[in-house]
């Protein structure tokens, strides 16, 4: 059965591009054996079969590897320009573009002069930004929501205004809602802005400008689905599984791909933007937490009982099995009751073993992101 036969533009894009895949494509030629039954693709079938996949066409991008071995994709112009007309729609929603302080990883490549490494101090983040404020009329900042966090708090430590900033731009990580409201309090004239975006698809989905707790999704060119455990479609207010086909990809397909986020289904009530919604997006299954008895535990809601912890001002939390955990803390005091307090709220119970190491700071990982859990079991 069509996924979206419910919805006429949807059901005839997803079987066209089924159709073109299973006829061009050898690893879709076997994996779709019946076009009316397409099986979900995971992550780690798709990179067991991405040579076959690609079918000799050339990659042009691929993921950063963070989450296991990278995804290599082939990207058409065509496809890169629809893509590319997303983002101008979406600069649009927000009102257009202004000028810009990008604190991001740069690379090996030498930066833009209105750009600063995400490597840098938070002190030189903050002066990079009324430098270039006072220079070039730069009244917008581009950064990961993490880093976001530590600029809040320095700012606030410092007291320096940053009353000037018009807009907020979060990007390449999950943003949670604490991150919203942690970054109006120090930009309380900014407009919040983040996309959810992978490598695979480009922009998925947008948050809305004018009810942030939604986010439309890019439907013209991308399909998506929210399912549960056992592969149905959750109701709306449930959090499912994210699954996405993109109509466009023919070089390297996926259709019905796991992209291993989770999101809530929703429907944005803003009435000013035509494209179907989805609500809060959650991170990846790398950062969904094994319970004992089976199930995958996203870890939004134990970050948020982290988080609330006084003294606490950084954390990783690392599960090497299912009853052992790291977690790395940054903080002045010594937290280990009210980090164990925490787990048991989430999980129900205790792990066996919990080791809690205090460090100074939490490096980042590949491409300046960092990653509050990862689940190794």
């Amino acid at each position: 059965m069509n996924p979206f036969a419910d919805r006429p533009y949807a059901a005839s894009r997803f079987a066209r591009i089924v159709a073109i895949a299973r006829g061009t494509n050898p690893f879709y030629a076997r994996w779709i054996e019946d076009p009316d039954h397409v099986p979900i693709l995971d992550r780690r079938t798709y990179c067991e079969n991405n040579d076959e996949i690609l079918n000799g066409h050339a990659v042009n991008d691929r993921t950063s590897g963070s989450t296991g071995v990278p995804v290599r994709v082939a990207v058409s112009p065509d496809l890169a320009r629809a893509r590319g007309r997303d983002t101008a729609r979406f600069v649009g929603w927000l009102g257009g573009v202004l000028p810009v302080v990008r604190l991001i990883y740069s690379g090996h490549s030498r930066p833009a002069e209105n750009t600063l490494d995400i490597g840098a101090p938070i002190d030189e983040q903050i002066d990079f930004i009324l430098m270039r404020h006072r220079l070039a009329g730069a009244v917008a900042v581009t950064t990961y929501p993490t880093n976001a966090e530590l600029l809040v708090r320095r700012a606030h430590e410092r007291g320096v205004d940053l009353g000037f900033i018009r807009r907020v731009g979060l990007y390449g990580e999950s943003v949670e809602p604490h991150h919203i409201s942690q970054i109006r309090s120090i930009f309380p004239s900014a407009t919040v802005w983040s996309t959810y975006s992978s490598v695979e698809f480009g922009m998925i989905a947008a948050r809305c400008p004018f009810e942030p707790q939604y986010h439309h999704v890019m439907a013209h060119r991308l399909g998506v689905e929210l399912l549960d455990d056992r592969g149905a479609p959750v109701g709306r207010g449930e959090r499912g599984r994210v699954v996405i086909t993109d109509y466009l990809n023919t070089l390297s397909p996926f259709i019905r791909y796991e992209l291993g986020d989770y999101a809530d289904a929703g429907s944005c009530p803003c009435g000013r933007i035509s494209l179907p919604s989805i609500g809060e997006v959650y991170g990846k299954v790398r950062g969904a937490l094994l319970h004992r008895d089976g199930r995958r535990v996203v870890f939004a809601d134990l970050s948020v009982r982290l988080r609330d912890i006084p003294e606490m001002r950084q954390y990783q939390v690392v599960q090497h099995d299912i009853e052992w955990f790291t977690v790395r803390v940054v903080s002045p005091a010594r937290i280990d009751e009210e980090v164990r307090s925490a787990f048991a709220v989430h999980f129900g119970y205790v792990p066996e073993r919990v080791n809690i190491e205090y460090v100074d700071e939490i490096p980042r990982g590949p491409g300046g992101k960092f990653h509050a859990s990862i689940c190794e079991a």
